[in-house]
């Protein structure tokens, strides 16, 4: 199952009463989550973006995604708005990230750190209109925050990622970034799957729409 899920969501089970992807879908389809049948998101979004969702419904189906995932043989292309374009219209972010638990952030750095782990991405611009640039990433690695720090450690931070120096104002719970494009492997049959998303309906994504 593959859902686009909104801004300001959670994706797994939330604390009692709060609403989250999982949840909405168990109580909204009613699934059979007995035996070999599950309910299970294969990777994560955070809270404020939006986007492509792969989720399992079989365990079997779930080991088979999660070594994609792995090996990295699925592609996430996401897409963002920043305020202050990159020094160079395109290129390859590699970065040294570390999880900063008590902050609930990344720390990026441009060596190796203790504790750090390698992050990359490549980006490119589509659009620039209005002092604000469209870009679209294809994420090599998929670490906590890693588009929002890294772009942020080069100077466009994404449209209201205030924890990463945004000072534009967006939605409420929400930032301008949306996961647009997931590419695998399906797990029965090896055909490729290419599955986009489209993007929120505001004005800020209706900037860059032809």
């Amino acid at each position: 199952m593959v859902v686009n899920k909104p801004q300001g969501l959670m994706v797994e089970e939330a604390a009692r009463g709060q609403l989250s992807v999982i949840r909405f879908l168990k109580k909204e389809f009613a699934l059979d989550l007995r035996g070999n049948n599950i309910l299970q998101n294969v990777h994560r979004l955070d809270k404020p973006v939006s986007g492509t969702l792969l989720i399992a419904r079989k365990r079997s189906v779930l080991k088979v995604l999660n070594e994609q995932f792995a090996s990295r043989e699925i592609g996430k292309t996401y897409l963002a708005i920043v305020s202050t374009p990159p020094p160079n219209p395109a290129g390859e972010l590699k970065h040294w990230l570390i999880k900063d638990e008590e902050g609930k952030r990344a720390k990026i750095f441009d060596a190796r750190t203790q504790l750090s782990v390698e992050v990359k991405l490549t980006y490119k611009t589509l659009k620039e209109k209005n002092g604000k640039t469209l870009l679209e990433i294809d994420l090599l690695t998929g670490k906590y925050h890693q588009i929002r720090a890294q772009l942020a450690h080069i100077g466009s931070p994404i449209v209201g990622d205030e924890k990463y120096g945004s000072t534009e104002k967006y939605i409420d719970n929400a930032l301008a970034l949306h996961a647009s494009k997931l590419t695998f492997k399906h797990p029965i049959d090896g055909n490729v799957m290419s599955i986009e998303a489209p993007t929120p309906d505001d004005a800020w994504w209706d900037l860059f729409k032809d």
